[in-house]
């Protein structure tokens, strides 16, 4: 299956000065897959270690070696002759020997210009996340995130490149004749999710009911990965945090609120929880703006905030709704209070590494979703299903605050008006890069 972030990767290999790359993200979002795809087609050697596979290759790391002899012990292990520009090297599951990071150092430094990829789930060894903080610091390593697929992605997965081009062309025209297809599509996406062993599934033929049983191994999975991996004293709170986040987008207010977990839950005491779901890419989490100005970081109100799961599959299969229920009728546009929208709009958002708000409007209960800070522009986002003569919270977010066009992200074709631009929400992350 294609991924974007793989041009990415050929963009790193195309870069003379380029550094070891780090390629993380949530677990399952195809990080492997990905990097080992790229080094067989790009490179005519490669080699590839897992510390969690082979956790004695962690010894090659050890009482801080310098980068030759490492390279040495590399190649005698691999039976491969390493050689400058077509080779490889992969060190997958990073996190289990943070100490090889601190190599990637010296390979940076020593000038012998071979390609190193570090693969790896940060958020599972604090010592890793401190060294990795330590090399960006010090610009000495490049990173890349991975997500799960985007729809773009689905499309092209399933089959569907007309439909993929015609979003990336932005030829609306195309995009409005084919209006039809595209929810089709977009039902079975917010169905499935991102995660591509799931899309797989789905493209072999296997039915919603196996496509759910895929979705719940890959539930108890992240169980296992918090009860494993997160602070042992906090594993019980994330757990929580991480269930109840999608339910509390099924609320009106949407706000995530402490007590639903624990009577008289105080924010302090579970801020380092939820923190480590949000490093741990699993949640994203939306402050509320207390003023519109920039930088809009500045005027987060911390108190208030909005938890959303990376992915809708999973976020689906953690409601339990029916299957049913989202690929017949128009329920998972209409239904679940949108929320299966809106965390396809914050993926998107998400990706592009830029500040994100809500912003509920004083004396009003009216909200706009998502508020974006551009280079030069704060941009205001709101999420319904079908355009709407109304649309409330643009036109009182416009009226408060003139000269601020907004950006609709709706299931309708795109059109301009004076005070918001109508946008597809699946394709709102690209059209926000492209303008």
């Amino acid at each position: 299956m294609r991924r974007t972030a793989y041009e990415d990767l050929v963009d790193w290999k195309g870069d003379e000065f380029r550094k070891p790359l780090l390629v993380y993200g949530a677990r399952r979002v195809g990080k492997t897959y990905l990097v080992r795809q790229f080094a067989k087609a790009e490179y005519a050697k490669v080699i590839y270690f897992s510390f969690e596979q082979n956790p004695d290759f962690r010894e090659l790391f050890l009482n801080e070696p310098e980068a030759g002899r490492v390279l040495r012990q590399i190649s005698s292990l691999s039976k491969v002759d390493i050689t400058p520009g077509d080779t490889l090297i992969i060190l997958d599951d990073i996190h289990f020997c943070p100490e090889a990071l601190g190599v990637l150092a010296d390979f940076a430094e020593s000038g012998f210009g071979f390609d190193i990829i570090a693969c790896g789930f940060p958020a599972a060894s604090p010592k890793a996340e401190s060294k990795i903080e330590e090399l960006l610091r010090t610009r000495v390593i490049s990173q890349l995130q991975v997500y799960p697929m985007s729809f773009k992605e689905f499309l092209m997965a399933t089959g569907n490149d007309n439909l993929a081009s015609y979003l990336a062309g932005r030829n609306w025209s195309a995009v409005g004749s084919l209006i039809g297809q595209y929810d089709a599509s977009l039902k079975d996406y917010l169905f499935c999710g991102g995660l591509p062993q799931v899309v797989q599934a789905f493209v072999e033929g296997k039915q919603p009911g196996e496509i759910r049983l895929l979705q719940k191994d890959n539930l108890t999975a992240i169980s296992g990965d918090i009860l494993r991996f997160a602070p042992r004293r906090h594993s019980d709170e994330i757990s929580a945090i991480w269930t109840s986040a999608p339910n509390q987008l099924l609320e009106e207010n949407q706000k995530f609120t402490l007590a639903r977990l624990r009577e008289h839950a105080r924010l302090k005491d579970f801020e380092s929880s939820i923190d480590w779901l949000v490093r741990a890419g699993l949640l994203y989490k939306v402050h509320k703006l207390s003023k519109v100005s920039m930088p809009i970081d500045f005027f987060q109100d911390k108190r208030s905030f909005k938890l959303f799961p990376f992915d809708p599959g999973l976020a689906a299969a953690l409601l339990e709704v029916d299957p049913a229920r989202i690929l017949v009728g128009e329920e998972a546009f209409e239904g679940f209070n949108h929320s299966l929208l809106q965390v396809l709009v914050m993926g998107q958002l998400a990706q592009r590494k830029v500040p994100v708000c809500y912003y509920g409007m004083q004396g009003s209960t009216v909200e706009v979703d998502f508020v974006v800070q551009e280079p030069s522009r704060i941009l205001p986002v709101e999420v319904m299903p079908h355009q709407n003569g109304n649309s409330k919270a643009l036109r009182l977010f416009a009226a408060r605050n003139p000269g601020r066009k907004g950006i609709r992200a709706s299931l309708d074709n795109y059109f301009d008006r004076s005070w918001m631009e109508n946008v597809p929400a699946y394709t709102v992350g690209d059209y926000l890069d492209f303008v």
